[in-house]
């Protein structure tokens, strides 16, 4: 396994074994509370909190990801967040402190473009492609592109 020495791990599984290829984990990676699958790559600056990490997934620089199930074969680009955590709302203001888990599913080969942001509680489906700049704020069908706002 390839794993810069800046990198931060936390309560991790990392995927390992003669047969399976290494994970690489570059510089200033933080990494709690989740897995990584075998041959993925997670490249600088990255910070992953609960999630599940499948295999052959390339998560790019400055990337966040919490809370979310990432399938085999996905490449989420540059300065994505895929957060599924958020905090409720009442009618005087929102909840200082009081997260909401609201998980992300990504499915296997599944692509998110660059500075995407993909909201709590979202489903993107097999070999779903979401262009750079997308927010993200309702399910994804397998096979669909996806360019501007989706609402």
């Amino acid at each position: 396994m390839g794993i810069h020495e800046t990198a931060e791990l936390e309560n991790i599984t990392l995927a390992h074994g003669s047969s399976s290829p290494a994970v690489e984990i570059r510089e200033y990676v933080t990494v709690h509370d989740s897995s990584i699958g075998s041959d993925s790559r997670i490249y600088e600056r990255v910070s992953i909190k609960k999630s599940d990490i499948g295999e052959s997934v390339d998560i790019n620089a400055n990337t966040y990801v919490e809370n979310a199930q990432v399938g085999d074969r996905v490449q989420i680009g540059p300065n994505a967040s895929v957060v599924g955590v958020t905090h409720d709302l009442t009618e005087e203001d929102m909840e200082h402190r009081n997260d909401v888990f609201e998980e992300i599913v990504i499915e296997p080969g599944a692509f998110v473009g660059a500075s995407a942001v993909v909201l709590p509680d979202i489903h993107i489906g097999e070999n779903a492609v979401i262009g750079a700049n997308v927010t993200v704020t309702e399910d994804v069908p397998a096979g669909t592109v996806v360019r501007g706002t989706r609402e």
